[in-house]
């Protein structure tokens, strides 16, 4: 029964944390801008200022300011809707460009903390406080880090007292109402009730015996699991002002919490006073329904129960006990429709600590009760596995400092322990939505302004010829504004200037598309599919300009290449002659156009062409050895066979050059040498099947038959292991 208090405060969060954050976050809302005193405004009016200037260190300095700020706000929001994955991201980004803002480290490991991810919660409060010994706010959540990273039905005494001294930290720095609410919960989660009521007591000193506080004292002890202290200050609350709104449902809610079936009267009698002040209370009508189901009055329950639904069709709760309250009138049809409902409706299993299992167990039954055997096993499964979570998860209380905890960002503790009625709030599921809706408004509005704030940090960094911080810059920007003027121009232009071709790609399309004639961006984004071997598509780009090309040599080298590459061998070869002959002196084109006279078997053509390249750039290597492959094929093995000694005698490192030499060797019946650059080959390539092919062809014909053997033996090996031919055999 315990779990039902705890499941009825907790859901309030959400809810609140809408409207406060629709109050701080989107204060602007209306106007588009930020107010004056905004720091965003702040900082971007100053970098605006500082680069208009020309002083653009510092202005780099504010945007890197403003983003951080602005990027914190989001993270904040996507974390008030439990949107962890964008707001850790968010936060990490943000911390990035300002690792000082201490309170950013600090709401970043709440964000953390409410994701799950405890470790990395704790080394980021640790840092905040090293950075400022007394920030409370980092000592609050390290010490709820600290409880949850100790949770479990043992926990050793000195672990909590290492948690409570974080608590006790923050008070010490910052005696506000707020954290001696968390002193006291933090004491009542180690079981110091005594210390726990000493801090109770000192609050209501300082800070007054309103019934503001006095039913947030009362939410503390029941949540804590102690509803005899809950109870008590819930009716001082109540004698001071009996329709204080929530006061009524927060008594009945601890007499629940009693565990004590015999306080079920007082509790219904608490939330009907609740439904006088508040008939559209969703919480105080289903816990009636559910209190009525209990004693088995089941025509009165039906009624609370569908009135709930009514209130708030989409709790899964609500689904749950209807679906209960079905099976126990005999009708099943309505039983699996609701409880059906109650699993779809259920997003987060652990909810209400795993309340869905019920669900499932229940379905389970009625399957196996109608005969879909199936079915109900694999539901009762689900039940099962859903239960041993449970189990798991209770073995230790389910602790966040004593206090249900909001989403970072968003209430304070004082208004996260007012009850739902209290704040006349939406439905939980309605909240949500309504969150959903106005973080997007939000984002949207601050969308623009993000984007040209990176925009500008990436043309800093570009006039820095810091080309990779400005591609990054570009990118973000583009998160965020993808239509923003000129950004796919910069954003490509900075990932061609670092090297980052296959980034240049999809930015160069998207302009090409706004802008389709302009010859940079066609140019530019065919030379990158060319430099990424994507050749067919380089062509396409580039075919609309052909005409234009004969007065952009470099494109048109690059055109004629992807040409050949596509197999348009006529149009390739065509348009490399006429560079060759626009100018010859350029080795690059002679080079390409014999190689594809080689390609398509032109020996002679591709022999006079190496030879330009060769007669241009004297110590080509490539062109050489290109040459004497060509040489080969027309028969003239004496010249191949000394540009190819030339080559070796240079050290030059390819096993291909080796065997091809040692192979002319041996068949012009100089064994030695054969032998030697035979040998050379095999250390540089000792899987090669044809080299030891014919190292043992020259081994046999020096008459070292052993060696011959040997090396025969390894060819028939790597065939074996191998039978395609090896690529390093030429043809």
């Amino acid at each position: 029964m315990k779990s039902v208090l705890f499941s009825l405060f907790s859901s309030l969060c959400l809810c609140v944390s809408v409207a406060i954050f629709g109050f701080l976050g989107l204060a602007h809302a209306q106007t588009g801008k930020p107010s004056p005193q905004n720091p965003l405004q702040q900082h971007y009016e100053a970098a605006q200022n500082f680069q208009a200037a020309g002083n653009l260190q510092a202005a780099a300095v504010e945007y890197r300011q403003f983003l951080s700020v602005a990027l914190h706000r989001v993270a904040i929001a996507h974390a008030s809707i439990r949107d962890f994955a964008k707001a850790l991201s968010l936060f990490d980004e943000a911390l990035n460009l300002v690792p000082s803002d201490v309170d950013l480290r600090v709401d970043y490991a709440d964000a953390c903390r409410h994701a799950g991810d405890l470790q990395k919660a704790k080394s980021l409060a640790d840092a905040a406080i090293e950075a400022e010994p007394r920030n409370a706010k980092a000592h609050i959540s390290l010490g709820r880090t600290l409880q949850q990273l100790d949770r479990g039905p043992n926990v050793p005494a000195s672990d909590k007292q290492a948690a409570i001294e974080q608590f006790e930290d923050a008070v010490a720095s910052e005696p506000n109402f707020e954290h001696g609410l968390a002193l006291a919960s933090a004491y009542l989660w180690a079981n110091d009730v005594p210390n726990a009521t000493r801090v109770f007591t000192e609050m209501v000193k300082g800070f007054g015996a309103s019934p503001e506080i006095r039913i947030q004292i009362g939410t503390a002890y029941a949540q804590a699991g102690y509803p005899e202290q809950a109870i008590t200050e819930f009716k001082k609350v109540i004698a001071k002002d009996p329709k204080f709104p929530g006061a009524h449902y927060s008594l009945g809610a601890a007499y629940l919490v009693s565990a004590s079936d015999a306080l079920y009267p007082q509790a219904a009698q608490e939330f009907r006073k609740e439904l006088e002040i508040n008939p559209n209370d969703y919480l105080s009508r289903y816990q009636l329904g559910y209190i009525e189901l209990a004693q088995h009055k089941l025509p009165e329950a039906e009624k609370d129960l569908t009135r709930a639904a009514e209130l708030d069709p989409k709790n899964p709760d609500t689904s749950v006990s209807l679906g209960q309250l079905y099976v126990e009138t005999s009708r099943p049809a309505d039983a699996e429709a609701a409880l059906r409902k109650a699993i779809a409706l259920t997003t987060d299993v652990s909810r209400n600590h795993f309340q869905v299992q019920r669900a499932h167990y229940l379905l389970a039954r009625l399957l196996l009760q109608s005969g879909r055997q199936d079915e109900g096993k694999a539901e009762m499964q689900i039940s099962q596995e859903l239960m041993q979570k449970s189990v798991l998860r209770n073995q230790g209380r389910d602790v966040s400092g004593g206090m249900a905890q909001p989403a970072p960002g968003g209430r304070s503790p004082s208004s996260e322990m007012t009850p739902a009625s209290s704040q006349g709030a939406l439905s939980p599921q309605a909240a949500d939505a309504v969150a959903v809706n106005q973080v997007a408004t939000f984002e949207a509005q601050l969308g623009p302004a993000i984007a040209d704030a990176y925009n500008n940090l990436g043309a800093i960094a570009a006039g820095n010829n810091n080309f990779a911080e400005a591609l990054d810059a570009f990118q973000r920007a583009y998160e965020w504004k993808p239509s923003l003027e000129g950004l796919d121009f910069n954003c490509a232009r900075a990932a061609l200037s670092a090297g980052q071709v296959r980034e240049a790609v999809a930015p160069l399309q998207r302009y090409l598309k706004a802008h389709p004639d302009d010859p940079w961006a066609r140019s530019s984004l065919g030379t990158s599919f060319y430099m990424l071997k994507n050749y067919t598509e380089a062509v396409q780009t580039l075919q609309p300009m052909e005409s234009q090309l004969e007065s952009n040599p470099q494109v048109d080298y690059v055109y004629a290449i992807s040409l050949l590459k596509t197999d348009q061998y006529d149009r390739g070869v065509d348009r490399l002659k006429r560079l060759v002959t626009k100018d010859p002196g350029v080795a690059a084109n002679h080079e390409a156009l014999a190689e594809a006279f080689a390609s398509y078997k032109n020996f002679t053509g591709a022999v006079a062409e190496f030879r330009e390249v060769i007669k241009l750039s004297p110590d080509d290597s490539g062109a050489k050895y290109n040459l004497a492959l060509s040489l080969i094929q027309l028969q003239q093995k004496d010249e191949a066979q000394t540009l190819l000694a030339g080559l070796a005698e240079k050290g030059w490192q390819d096993p291909h050059l080796y065997y091809t030499l040692g192979k002319l060797q041996l068949e012009a019946g100089n064994v030695t040498g054969a032998i030697k650059n035979l040998e050379t080959a095999a250390r540089m390539s000792p899987n090669s099947a044809p080299i030891h092919f014919e190292l043992a062809a020259a081994y046999r014909k020096a008459s070292r038959n052993d060696d011959a053997d040997r090396e025969m033996k390894l060819y028939e090996s790597l065939r074996n292991e191998n039978p395609k031919p090896s690529a390093e055999k030429p043809e």
